[in-house]
């Protein structure tokens, strides 16, 4: 196993293989290197050296006390790009992935990086004045709060996030083996990044982004993002273009496989 010591020793787990241009993968919240990228990591490694790396908190990465947030994510990307000495990467985020991508640009702008793919992600989670494209479709601050409190009476409510992650559900072995996988990160750590994403705010960063940057949204039954997000996002970027997948639900890179694997080949190699 491979890793990379965080600036405050955290250990952080990456996977490196494949050789060519690099692409960096950030998997979503709760879910893993392992166990995340299974219909991706060896058809992208064909042509690409690629690292996928587990966020803290999450599968074999450390687990500390406490720093979890967006900003330690990003910080923990830097170390590892500094470490491996990478550059020019095409670094891809899903969902909270990309979130930390996004921090990652407004704490270090494009340093090591040549371009982005945005997969899944939010920029605003909950409901604001003139905001057209919250999480759900509705997603009042109070309903994040009572989703937190929740959490902290019991860990249930955040068995059901994989559900409404996909336009056509796995098999119910596939789903058991992801909630196997999500629940590698401690209840603590999960309830930090979800109210570090409902605080989070990147509509602002959007236009600072200075580097060709792909859009990856899926359109069929996405509960978490039923709206044109997509398209909003790209109107607020200098170089973006964006790909939608009609067959696919908040998680193109699992639903079609192989259209995803082969738009973001295409795109590092532009």
């Amino acid at each position: 196993m491979a890793y990379v010591n965080a600036t405050d020793g955290t250990p952080i787990y990456y996977r490196d293989l494949g050789s060519g241009p690099p692409l960096v993968l950030l998997h979503g919240l709760m879910l893993t290197v392992d166990g995340f990228w299974t219909r991706n990591l060896e058809p992208l490694a064909e042509s690409c050296r690629v690292i996928a790396i587990d966020h803290r908190g999450h599968g074999q990465s450390g687990k500390p006390l406490d720093s979890y947030g967006i900003r330690e994510c990003a910080d923990d990307l830097k170390t590892v790009l500094d470490a491996l000495d990478v550059e020019n990467a095409t670094v891809a985020g899903v969902a909270f992935g990309a979130m930390v991508a996004l921090e990652y640009f407004r704490l270090f702008g494009s340093a090591r990086i040549g371009k982005l793919a945005i997969i899944e992600a939010q920029v605003r989670l909950t409901n604001d004045a003139g905001w057209e494209h919250p999480t759900f479709g509705d997603f009042p601050a109070e309903a994040g709060q009572g989703f937190l409190d929740a959490c902290r009476e019991s860990r249930e409510p955040l068995s059901g996030f994989l559900l409404g992650a996909f336009g056509t559900p796995p098999t119910d072995d596939e789903m058991a083996r992801m909630q196997h996988e999500a629940w590698l990160t401690p209840t603590q750590a999960a309830i930090d990044f979800i109210g570090d994403m409902i605080a989070a705010d990147y509509r602002a960063d959007l236009a600072n982004v200075d580097v060709p940057t792909l859009l990856i949204y899926g359109r069929l039954n996405n509960v978490p993002i039923p709206s044109e997000l997509g398209a909003w996002i790209a109107e607020q970027m200098p170089d973006a273009r964006l790909e939608r997948f009609a067959d696919a639900g908040h998680s193109p890179f699992y639903e079609q496989a192989e259209r995803f694997n082969r738009l973001l080949t295409e795109f590092v190699h532009e």
